[in-house]
C-alpha cells in the first residue's frame, strides 16, 4: 500500500453487486468519501444488478468485467472463474491503483491469484466470516482446514447454532474436493491481505482463530446528518396509524433475519392487551409468503402491516416515526439497528448483537435472547419504558 498523501487511484473489489444488504451501502458510502477526498475510485465487480443501488439512492459508477456466474456445470465454472481472475489481473495492471479494496474474504481469493507476482497489494474488510452464510453451496467452513476450530466458533454464538449444522450438508465428492480447494484459496488470499478490517471484536477473534491474522475492528453506521434530522413526511398519517404505536423491522425478508420470532412475540404482546400496538414490516424477500401465512394462521392481520420496499430517500422518515424498532436478526453488527438509535427510538435487539462500553448504559436499547418469550418481554419493557432524555450518540 502506498502512503495516504500519495494515493491518487483506489480500486473497490466486490465479487459480485447483486442484492441490496448492509456491505452494499458500506461499500458505497466509502467510495463517495473515498471521491470527496480528491481521490480516483474505481468499482469492479464480476455481476452487477443495478437494483443494488439501492433504487438510484447511489450515483457511483460501477464496471462489470469478465463474465457474471451462470453455467451449473462444475467444469465451466472453474473455467470461468480463471477467466475471471485474469480479467481483474488485467484491469488491475490497466488502471496501476495506489491502493485495493476488498469488500469480503472471497474477495481475497480472487485477488490472491489477480495481484500473485505483481507489486500490488489489497486490504479487506470482513463483514462476516464464513460462519455467518447459510449458503448450501459454500460449505467452507467444513473444510479440514478449519476443522480444530470449527465447534469453538459455531458455539460462540447463537446464531451459529441455530442455523449452522454441526455435520456438512450431504454433498458430491466433486463439491467435497472444490470445498476443499476453496477455503485454502480463501486461507491464503486472507492471509495476503495488508490489513484486515471487521465489524466487532467477534469478528476479529474469529479471523484470527480461521486465518492466523489480527484484524482492526473498525467500525462504520450511519451519516452524522442523521444526529439532527427532521423527519418530512408523516408516517403514521400514511399508514392510517395516527392514534397506534407503531413497532417497526425493516429488512430483507429471510429466514436468518427472524422476522418470524418477531411476529410470534408480537401475537403474545396482542394477547397480553397492548390493543395501541401495531407491527409494522418494511422490506421484501423470498420469506414474505411464509411471514405472511403465519401472521394469518395467528389470526393478526389487523395488527401486522407488510408494506413492501422502502424507497431509501423515506427510511429516515419511517425510522423517525415508530415508537419502537425491532430487529431480532442473526447479527454481530448492524447498521440498521443504529440509525434508529440515531434518532432517539427505543430498540429491541438480539444479544447476539455486541454493544460498544459506552453504549452499555444506553437506555434506548432492549437487549433479549433470540427466543419468542425473551422477545416478548424485551418488547413489553420497551414499550412499558418512558425514555424522554436523550442519549448521545455522536460519539459513535
Amino acid at each position: 500500500m502506498s502512503d495516504n498523501s500519495k494515493i491518487k487511484k483506489v480500486i473497490l473489489f466486490c465479487g459480485g453487486l447483486v442484492g441490496i444488504g448492509g456491505e452494499e451501502r458500506l461499500m458505497f458510502e466509502e467510495a463517495n468519501h473515498i471521491e470527496e477526498n480528491g481521490i480516483e475510485i474505481r468499482i469492479l465487480t464480476f455481476n452487477f444488478r443495478e437494483k443494488v443501488l439501492f433504487n438510484g439512492a447511489y450515483d457511483v459508477n460501477i464496471e462489470q468485467i469478465g463474465h457474471k456466474a451462470g453455467s451449473k456445470n462444475l467444469l465451466l465454472k472453474i473455467i470461468q472463474k480463471i477467466k475471471n481472475i485474469h480479467a481483474l489481473r488485467r484491469k488491475i495492471k490497466e488502471i496501476k491503483p495506489d491502493a485495493i479494496i476488498s469488500t469480503s474474504a472471497w474477495g481475497c481469493t480472487d485477488l490472491y491469484f489477480s495481484t500473485l507476482f505483481t507489486p500490488f497489494s489489497y486490504v479487506t474488510h470482513i463483514h462476516g466470516t464464513i460462519f455467518w452464510f447459510q449458503d448450501q453451496d459454500d460449505l467452507t467452513k467444513y473444510a479440514f482446514i478449519h476443522k480444530k476450530v470449527f465447534n469453538e466458533i459455531r458455539g460462540s454464538v447463537i446464531g451459529y447454532k441455530e442455523f449452522i449444522p454441526t455435520k456438512q450438508p450431504k454433498s458430491s465428492l466433486t463439491k467435497k474436493i472444490l470445498k476443499e480447494v476453496s477455503a485454502i484459496a480463501m486461507f491464503l488470499g486472507v492471509r495476503k491481505a495488508k490489513k484486515i478490517f471487521v465489524l466487532s471484536n467477534q469478528m476479529r477473534w474469529e479471523v484470527n482463530k480461521l486465518y492466523g491474522k489480527d484484524a482492526i475492528v473498525l467500525k462504520g453506521a450511519f451519516p452524522s446528518a442523521i444526529l439532527n434530522y427532521k423527519p418530512k413526511l408523516n408516517i403514521k398519517e400514511r399508514l392510517g396509524l395516527t392514534d397506534k404505536r407503531m413497532i417497526l423491522n425493516i429488512n430483507r425478508l429471510d429466514p436468518r433475519k427472524r422476522v418470524g420470532l418477531l411476529i410470534k412475540a408480537f401475537k403474545q404482546i396482542c394477547d397480553d392487551k397492548f390493543d395501541d400496538v401495531v407491527l409494522v414490516i418494511g422490506g421484501v424477500g423470498p420469506d414474505e409468503d411464509n411471514l405472511r401465512a403465519l401472521v394469518k394462521e395467528l389470526n393478526i392481520q389487523d395488527r401486522v402491516k407488510f408494506i413492501g420496499y422502502i424507497k431509501e430517500e423515506e427510511l429516515w422518515d419511517y425510522l423517525a416515526s415508530c415508537d419502537l424498532f425491532v430487529h431480532p436478526n442473526w447479527a454481530d453488527f448492524a447498521i440498521a439497528a443504529y440509525e434508529p438509535l440515531a434518532l432517539q427510538k427505543k430498540v429491541v435487539w438480539s444479544t447476539e448483537m455486541e454493544i460498544d462500553e459506552h453504549l452499555s448504559t444506553n437506555r434506548h436499547i432492549f437487549p433479549a435472547n433470540p427466543t419468542v418469550d425473551d422477545f416478548t418481554q424485551a418488547i413489553e419493557k420497551a414499550l412499558n419504558t418512558d425514555v424522554r432524555k436523550k442519549d448521545n450518540l455522536s460519539a459513535f
